[in-house]
């Protein structure tokens, strides 16, 4: 409605006096929809469904309706007028005005049928609600009140891969790993069972990372899910979800390639080249080809039927191996159909009283006791409060967590504030019904959130269970939604920025990525959670989902947003009933719906079609370059090898997206994009799991931008400019870009120069936050590639993040004027001992990544009074490199470390265990028993008793 509000606004202003008699008709209808807006957010925040009368629901979706059509027939008469601004500018001013009235009188006589129409419609829906006798206020007036949390830092403690969730449970995971010691070489299959939110996969995660640090918790001569009676270590372990909704193909395929999981950097495995063009049964056959002389361990998770484990159990063997199967499920009847016999069947209980304090407190404090510093909290009424979360949770973990994120917002706030929240927890929670307290818990989650997060939060039903969801493009779409407004000097982008990691510190959502400084890059959404959001989306009208059939579009006049998901089936829809859809998503699809004619779109805002392997064809691209209301364009990986040649009549385009993808030129006409905002193109290759270590697909060719980039003055991140041939005069152009702040330059000949790009850069010192400069890995032996670096009279002083490829003989001077640079990563650049004295003093870095190359001392040493605000520190194959230290626990801060270190490295790692903050450490590449044995040892002493993840990954050699 605010978006709404604004443009109604701008009908009325000057620009617009040939509407004539039209602006009290527009004046009248935007009064009536703000007081309709400030009724809205009045009973928005009553509380659960159950809440609404049915008469206030319908008022509440009528008033949605008008809203969404209002915004409709404005949007449109706007792009007709700015279609013909610029036309016949040659027959003077005046004529030129009194031409363009006449060719627009038409869309001009629309707009006034349609708002007359849309204003009475409101009056009516108004008087309506006084006919009988619906007041907001009234409802309001005897429900509690809710409240508006201030967000809190969005700077999160590196708790990635924590076990928290399992406090409590430690007894509950040795009973499994008991489970799976039974000495019988037989394959077994064991069930854990429970309802949502309990724990179960966190729980079989747990067992699946069991390593030999948990042996010496196994009673002697009991064998472990490591040796069994003389067998080999379990030489496969590998997580499958299935979910609710799930394609057989698609499931068995995912199988394999877990299953043929090579090391880190070696590629795909060629048994499986052409997988993609298996038929089922081969599928099978090659799943059990490969496993039938391995012992393996396997995760089966979220199995919702029978019918599932059916299908798929054909694919794994029994060898006589003692091979392990376990399988996740919210059903005793799946439970009882996979497991191997009724013994065979774990069942998890709720926390216990004292557990469910001490996991309380875990997500309120951070430990399992109140802090020192929170005196104020230590009172009689303290212990009353946590038996009240036990008792309306059911002792569910996930309840618990969910109510302890509010009470997060209320940790230096007194108990009586503590016992408001508590007290808004719907009492039906005391009664029989787990899974309904849990539902009822979780909507407290959501009703709690500030109202501006709530379209937000309940648009995260465009995305299915177990999906990954990516903060950069989640925050685009609701830009291009229209869910965000600006707000005073903050950007779209900062804003939100928070209102994603609004939801993170309310633990609604599950992180998965985390950046160097401890950002959510990434988040999950809980099941029973996103169950909530699609039935609450879904009954608003916000978002129709299909593939969930739990959650159909009957009863709804027009569908606004439609996301297509894994496993629905085609003929959902009319032609008919799609002309009003505003946003499109189709989920990693193997083929384009038959219901779907981009051409009936018009209204179209979204279109996602990320991981759809598909290509859109002449007559798709056609249509989709007619959609002139569209925002927000994303093919990121799918098999569209080029875009249309008149992209550019996309004119209200704010992002595209092709990453990812075989597309390696621009057309020319992408400079007429006035309003694009995200170029975004090429692709990074992850080498850890945990994402600590990447790097640029250089393999795959570099898009290549046109002549005339200056044009598109609203540019704000340009994912790359290849500097190669006319890349000089597209350096040349971006100078003049004033809105630019994230920039990725690179060079691909090796003979070329990077021209006056220095000059370009001082030119951008006032707008650039993000910087990455990188030489052709290829050809990174040529000496002094970024030495123009030096030449910066300007720096970028207010830069946050920088990545910098090529040999370069020093840090230049102005790396000391970064005050703002938190992220840092270096590969290549061949620096010598004092790059650590001067990277040392920025106030502000937290996350430093060393890549191959990078550094060629052979000692590296960190002491106080160094690195102040470091949280996380990667080492990456510095082949030179033989003695890491970290003296008198410096960096003080730091919270994540990764080591990389060549194969056959010799180099000493000294001081882990003085890193006082430390929460996570991963090793890769070593192979040297005493390095491991030596870092292990200082690891598994450490007071934090920090992560561990330790494989034998090794990146490729950078010429491959």
């Amino acid at each position: 409605m605010g978006t709404l509000l604004r443009k109604l606004g701008d009908l009325v202003a000057e620009r617009y006096t040939l509407l004539g008699g039209m602006h009290d008709e527009i004046q009248e209808l935007k009064d009536e929809l703000e007081s309709m807006t400030a009724c809205f957010r009045d009973v928005a925040g009553i509380g659960d469904d159950d809440m609404h009368k049915e008469q206030m629901r319908t008022w509440m979706k009528q008033v949605r309706e008008i809203g969404y059509d209002a915004e409709d027939c404005i949007d449109i008469f706007l792009h007709h007028l700015s279609k013909h601004s610029g036309d016949n500018r040659s027959l003077g001013r005046h004529i030129h005005k009194i031409f363009n009235f006449l060719r627009t009188l038409k869309v001009r006589l629309k707009l006034v049928t349609e708002i007359q129409s849309i204003k009475s419609r409101a009056q009516k829906v108004s008087e309506r609600r006084l006919r009988y006798k619906l007041d907001a206020m009234d409802m309001k007036d005897n429900m509690p009140s809710s409240s508006s949390y201030v967000d809190v830092d969005r700077r999160l403690p590196a708790l990635h891969g924590d076990e928290s969730p399992l406090v409590g449970m430690a007894e509950n995971k040795q009973k499994v790993i008991d489970l799976l010691n039974k000495d019988d070489m037989k394959l077994r299959v064991i069930s854990v069972v429970g309802i949502g939110g309990l724990g179960k996969t966190t729980l079989a995660m747990a067992v699946l990372n069991s390593r030999e640090e948990d042996r010496n918790q196994i009673p002697s001569g009991q064998p472990n899910i490591l040796i069994h009676a003389g067998q080999p270590n379990i030489q496969i372990r590998a997580v499958v979800p299935v979910s609710r909704t799930y394609d057989l193909r698609a499931l068995l395929q995912y199988t394999v390639r877990e299953l043929h999981r090579r090391p880190i950097g070696q590629g795909e495995d060629p048994l499986i080249k052409d997988i993609g063009s298996w038929d089922i049964p081969k599928l099978i056959q090659r799943s059990r080809e490969h496993l039938v002389d391995k012992r393996y361990l396997v995760i089966i998770d979220d199995v919702w039927h029978s019918t599932a484990w059916e299908q798929l159990k054909v694919a794994f063997p029994d060898n006589g191996k003692g091979s392990r199967i376990v399988v996740t499920t919210r059903s005793d009847e799946v439970a009882t159909n996979c497991s191997s016999s009724n013994g065979d069947i774990y069942k998890m209980e709720a926390l216990t009283e004292a557990d469910s304090k001490m996991l309380l407190f875990h997500t309120v404090f951070g430990s399992e006791t109140i802090p020192s510093t929170y005196q104020h909290l230590l009172t009689s009424k303290l212990e009353d409060v946590c038996n009240v979360v036990f008792k309306k949770s059911g002792g569910l973990p996930l309840a618990i967590v969910s109510i302890g994120g509010m009470l997060t917002q209320r940790k230096n706030e007194s108990v009586d504030n503590w016992e408001n929240v508590i007290q808004r927890i719907p009492s039906e929670l005391q009664k029989g019904k787990m899974l309904d307290g849990m539902r009822r818990i979780l909507s407290l989650s959501y009703n709690d959130l500030p109202y501006h997060l709530k379209a937000c939060f309940l648009y995260l039903s465009v995305f299915p269970e177990d999906h990954e969801i990516r903060r950069g493009p989640l925050v685009r779409r609701w830009e291009a939604e229209g869910f965000i407004n600006e707000v005073y000097e903050l950007s779209l982008e900062e804003i939100s920025t928070d209102y994603f990691n609004g939801f993170v510190s309310r633990s609604v959502v599950a992180p998965e990525q985390l950046s160097g400084g401890g950002e959510v890059r990434s988040f999950k959404v809980h099941d029973i959670m996103l169950d909530i959001i699609t039935a609450k989306s879904t009954q608003e009208n916000l978002m129709s989902t299909l593939g969930n059939h739990q959650h159909s579009t009957v009863g709804h006049d027009k569908i606004r947003r439609v996301s297509i998901q894994p496993g629905s089936r085609d003929n959902y829809f009319s032609r008919g009933n799609l002309r009003h859809v505003r946003s499109l998503t189709i989920m990693s699809s193997r083929e384009k719906p038959k219901d779907i004619t981009f051409s009936n779109l018009k209204l179209l805002r979204v279109l996602d079609l990320e991981g759809c392997s598909w290509s859109l064809s002449d007559k798709d691209w056609k249509e989709i370059c007619k959609l002139t209301l569209l925002r927000y364009l994303s093919i990121r990986r799918t098999g569209n090898e080029r875009l249309p040649s008149k992209l550019g009549k996309l004119t209200g385009l704010v992002t595209l997206d092709v990453r990812q993808t075989k597309v390696t030129h621009f057309p020319k006409s992408i400079t007429q994009l006035q309003n694009l905002q995200h170029l975004l193109a090429g692709e990074y290759v992850h080498y850890t799991r945990t994402h600590s270590v990447k790097h640029f697909a250089y393999r795959k060719e570099v898009v290549k931008i046109p002549t005339g980039l200056s044009k598109m003055k609203a540019l704000k991140r340009i994912s790359f400019v290849d500097v190669k041939g006319k890349g000089i005069e597209a350096l040349h152009e971006v100078a003049k870009l004033s809105q630019l702040t994230r920039l990725c330059a690179m060079q691909t000949d090796p003979n070329a120069s990077w021209g006056n790009f220095s000059d370009t850069l001082s030119d951008m010192n006032n707008s650039l936050r993000y910087l990455s400069v990188m030489q052709d890995e290829a050809n990174c032996n040529i000496p002094e590639q970024l030495n123009f670096l030096h030449c910066i009279r300007s720096p970028p002083v207010l830069l946050q993040s920088l990545h910098l490829l090529g040999r370069i003989n020093s840090l230049p001077q102005w790396f000391q004027s970064l005050s703002k640079l938190s992220s840092l990563s270096l590969r290549h650049n061949y620096l010598e001992t004092g790059m650590v004295d001067v990277l040392g003093r920025l106030p502000c870095l937290i996350s430093l990544k060393l890549y191959d190359g990078s550094y060629t001392g052979t000692e590296l040493s960190f002491t106080s009074h160094q690195f102040p605000m470091l949280k996380q520190l990667v080492i990456d194959n510095l082949p030179n490199l033989v003695k890491l230290s970290f003296d008198s626990g410096a960096p003080a801060n730091l919270e994540r470390l990764t080591l990389f270190l060549p194969r056959g490295s010799a180099a000493s790692v000294l001081g882990i265990r003085k890193l006082l903050k430390l929460r996570a450490v991963e090793l890769f590449g070593i192979n040297d028993g005493h390095v491991v044995n030596t870092v292990m040892e200082e690891v598994n002493s450490h007071p934090n008793m920090p992560i561990r993840v330790t494989r034998d990954d090794q990146p490729p050699p950078p010429s491959s």
